[in-house]
């Protein structure tokens, strides 16, 4: 697992430095936001229940920009560690003496996430401040309990440049997770990039 992640950073860090790139950027995200999971339970007979929770996640890490910093339309690319709060003791309803795992024990679960995408000038100057369309698709890839997921994510965003090179953005995004089932969750992103062309 380990090396997966170090592979990944390494990759990371060669898209993000090539040697004959004339046009991108670098720079730090953080996010936060609600997803949706399910909690399981069984009355005595046996019979599954599910408690859809709202659950709450954070995250920082890195971003790679690919594009002039005057264009409307460039490539994103996020790479960042993320963590989901436990499930919480499933609401049963009017089960009695429902069984259930204790998820709350296990603590906070750990991914490893990374997207590719694009972010879209709506409206404004790209030098200055713009309203943009970011599309993201990815996965949350490392995961030490082997949960890993699809990841689809679009949203509204803005950016903000405070000098020729660095540049404040932020986006909310409707995400769509997929792990054997579409889980719906809403993430905001705030950040800083480096640009350089």
């Amino acid at each position: 697992m380990r090396r997966l992640v170090l592979f990944a950073l390494a990759g990371l860090a060669g898209l993000a430095w090539p040697a004959d790139a004339t046009a991108g950027g670098i720079g730090l995200i953080t996010n936060a936001g609600m997803h949706a999971a399910r909690a399981y339970y069984y009355d005595e007979a046996g019979v599954q229940g599910i408690d859809t929770q709202q659950r709450f996640n954070y995250g920082i890490g890195g971003v790679a920009v690919l594009g002039d910093r005057d264009d409307a339309v460039q490539g994103v690319m996020r790479m960042y560690f993320m963590q989901d709060q436990p499930l919480a003791e499933p609401d049963t309803g009017d089960v009695e003496n429902a069984v259930y795992p204790d998820e709350s024990s296990q603590g906070w679960r750990n991914y490893g996430v990374m997207t590719a995408g694009i972010q879209w000038g709506l409206l404004g100057d790209p030098s200055d401040k713009q309203l943009t369309l970011e599309t993201h698709v990815g996965s949350g890839f490392a995961s030490p309990d082997a949960l890993e997921f699809l990841l689809i994510e679009v949203g509204p965003g803005v950016t903000w440049n405070l000098s020729d090179e660095m540049q404040l953005v932020g986006s909310l995004g409707a995400t769509m997770r997929y792990r054997k089932r579409p889980y719906i969750a809403e993430n905001l992103y705030v950040g800083v990039r480096y640009l350089f062309d």
